[in-house]
């Protein structure tokens, strides 16, 4: 019994080490302190509770579904405007998704919202890595990158986008 137990766990591992290599869980991020030389244009929908709340996940859900369905072509893209770890998991965010022309109507609930050029950020960038592992990498990667420049963070300014093909990005902002 006991052998069949420990075939069983070393099975399990594998299988998950197998899964974690095949969503590129052993890529480190590129991470470079940059200058955002162009504006970004997001449509989403704003969002200001508990991160454990049902409504957070629902405005992902909704972003994912607006992008497929209306054709937009952006990427998945999340503002943050505070940091959750100092914020006692209460989140100000805006959650939606990149678009190039302004112009197009927006479904119900959704609006525009301008991210001027000129933003100083430490950008991790990960190509290839599912959007599942992507964020647990990025983040640790842009506040080590931070702390070993020996940067200061604005605190209310986070930005992922999770694109085509797996390409993800995270920016965190600095002074």
């Amino acid at each position: 019994m006991t052998r069949y137990l420990f075939l069983a766990v070393i099975l399990f591992t594998l299988i998950a080490a197998g899964t974690y290599v095949y969503l590129g869980g052993t890529r480190d991020p590129k991470v470079t302190l940059e200058t955002t030389a162009a504006p970004l244009y997001l449509a989403g929908q704003p969002y200001d509770g508990s991160v454990q709340g049902d409504g957070f996940g629902q405005l992902f859900r909704q972003a994912k579904d607006v992008q497929t369905q209306q054709q937009f072509g952006g990427d998945l893209a999340n503002l943050y405007f505070n940091d959750p770890e100092t914020a006692h998991d209460t989140i100000k965010a805006f959650i939606g998704i990149t678009v190039a022309d302004t112009t197009r109507k927006l479904p119900a609930g959704f609006r525009y919202y301008f991210v001027p050029a000129g933003q100083r950020v430490v950008a991790a960038r990960l190509t290839g890595v599912s959007y599942l592992l992507s964020p647990n990498k990025l983040y640790p990667a842009a506040l080590e990158a931070v702390k070993k420049q020996k940067l200061t963070q604005r605190g209310d300014f986070y930005l992922e986008r999770f694109g085509a093909e797996d390409n993800s990005e995270v920016w965190v902002g600095v002074k």
